[in-house]
């Protein structure tokens, strides 16, 4: 941890003098503002320690950084639709509130909206994919336990990336840690958290598959 605050950026691999300054944690997380931070210890074939490290979910589309696990969701599908169905989306909300409600336009704009957002779910459903230790893979909504409706931004918490990755190179998980960086009213700076109930646990069962003895 202090280590972290001494360093004070995420590109922490980069010499200083290459650092990208939109990468600082003071840069990243003004007031008010924070995120959560993983740390998976665990063991190679050699019986070698190999300690993984996962951001979740970060603003303005950043996502791999050297250092860090990759994202759940590949870079194709990531900036191939979900950035630019998101941008329609947003400018079909933009031009829904120059409308009146009543107006006909209104009605077909709204309709269009909540087909490209379904469209889009469907794509995230197909393209998550999680792996556990038995060697299985499944698709988001195939993993969920018990099954039902699945929250936004599953997958991009730090635990379900540093079990993917760690399952998928042949690593066994011996302890996990999430901490808290930043400001906010519900999490305090460096304290140790649970990983979420809404968006980790519905998924981090079938992950762990393989690992019970």
């Amino acid at each position: 941890m202090d280590e972290f605050e001494a360093i004070g950026r995420l590109d922490y691999r980069a010499p200083e003098a290459e650092a990208d300054p939109g990468l600082s944690l003071a840069r990243l997380f003004p007031g008010g503002h924070g995120n959560m931070f993983g740390v998976l210890d665990c063991r190679n074939d050699r019986g070698e320690t190999v300690v993984l490290r996962a951001f979740s979910s970060l603003p303005r589309g950043i996502r791999d950084i050297a250092g860090w696990v990759p994202p759940n969701l590949t870079e194709e599908v990531y900036y191939g639709t979900v950035v630019p169905t998101r941008a329609k989306i947003e400018s079909m909300t933009a031009e829904l509130g120059a409308l009146a409600s009543a107006d006909p336009a209104h009605a077909d704009l709204l309709a269009e909206r909540k087909r490209t957002s379904q469209e889009l779910i469907r794509t995230l459903y197909g393209s998550y994919r999680f792996s556990n230790f038995r060697g299985e893979e499944r698709g988001l909504k195939d993993a969920v336990w018990p099954p039902g409706p699945v929250v936004g931004g599953v997958g991009e918490c730090c635990a379900p990336k540093l079990l993917n990755h760690a399952a998928r190179n042949g690593l066994e998980p011996l302890g996990l840690a999430e901490f808290y960086w930043g400001d906010s009213k519900s999490h305090v700076a460096g304290e140790f958290y649970p990983s979420c109930i809404e968006r980790c646990q519905p998924i981090v069962g079938f992950m762990l598959c393989g690992l019970e003895s």
